[in-house]
């Protein structure tokens, strides 16, 4: 599959569902709703998913960047498009599960409301700064920001978004007052990190793996349960007594009245796809956690409890969740 196969584009005509037959399908391009801005650390994944399932499947797939409400306008248009296996959605965690509990008339009530396809990978929160940052810790960023409270500015990719909540936990549990300011995504932040328009970037390790690199960004601690072996080196927020495990994870969805024999098609080519070698590679080269295979109930199961997660941080932090 030449370039054609990875073309990205910011325009679809949403047409009625074709009546050729199903078997048929892949007869035509494959669109993939992107809810997030070029530059990220979704960008890369979905690509490299989409090579895969280009050759799996014999299709041309294609990106849809539709950025903005927090992933939000993009999912919802993913979950509402034609039920014909021709538009998927890349989603993840926090839009899909935490979205609902804190914007009002969105076009999905909750994780019943679409068709769970394949996990790609998870990504660890991680708070970076710049290279040449007197940070060196979390402690010394912390006693800054305690020193000017409510003149500390991070980079988020977005206010209630796993990182926008990382900033509110710990405010919360340490006491601080950091201000933070969404972005379009991990494009976005980390060039406002870069150019010095703010203290810190609250990032995942994929969206700031060249400018870790090059010596220009620097990680300081993860947001895991687990040390970030993509890092080494680099402590949890738990070694300095903040249990805080915040992280993206990322998942190919599909409309919930997708046809059965077209969603058996895409669930075995996406496993066989996350599974490759060529992809697993690119997960380890690239800073993204390999995801353990799940069946696509087992995934709503996992997002049910990422639901139930994000509405106890809501309420820690003392916002009421709005389901």
């Amino acid at each position: 599959m030449g370039l054609a196969g990875l073309l990205a584009t910011t325009t679809l005509s949403f047409g009625s569902v074709s009546a050729m037959a199903q078997d048929d399908w892949p007869s035509r391009d494959i669109t993939i709703i992107m809810p997030y801005a070029a530059g990220g650390g979704t960008e890369p994944l979905t690509q490299a998913y989409m090579r895969e399932m280009s050759d799996i499947l014999g299709a041309t797939l294609i990106i849809d960047y539709r950025p903005g409400g927090s992933g939000s306008i993009g999912t919802g248009m993913a979950i509402r498009a034609d039920a014909d296996g021709y538009t998927l959605g890349v989603i993840s965690n926090g839009t899909v599960a935490m979205s609902p509990l804190t914007i009002p008339s969105l076009p999905w009530d909750g994780n019943d409301d679409y068709r769970a396809i394949v996990k790609l990978a998870e990504m660890p929160g991680i708070l970076a700064v710049q290279g040449q940052s007197d940070f060196q810790t979390l402690e010394d960023f912390i006693d800054y920001a305690r020193a000017n409270a409510g003149n500390v500015h991070a980079t988020t990719s977005g206010q209630l978004t796993p990182s926008g909540l990382t900033v509110e936990t710990l405010n919360e549990m340490a006491g601080l007052d950091i201000v933070a300011i969404p972005t379009s995504g991990g494009g976005e932040a980390i060039t406002q990190l870069m150019g010095g328009h703010v203290d810190a970037n609250f990032a995942f390790g994929p969206s700031i793996r060249g400018q870790v690199a090059s010596g220009d960004v620097r990680p300081i601690v993860s947001f895991s349960d687990t040390p970030y072996d993509f890092f080494p080196g680099v402590p949890m927020a738990s070694d300095y007594g903040y249990d805080i495990d915040i992280g993206v994870k990322y998942y190919i969805i599909a409309p919930k009245d997708l046809p059965q024999d077209i969603a058996d098609k895409l669930v075995a080519a996406s496993q066989q796809a996350v599974a490759s070698e060529r992809f697993q590679a690119f997960l380890a080269e690239g800073g993204y956690v390999p995801p353990e295979p799940l069946t696509p109930e087992e995934i709503i199961t996992e997002l049910d409890g990422e639901t139930t997660f994000y509405r106890q941080m809501l309420e820690v932090i003392g916002q009421e969740p709005l389901i």
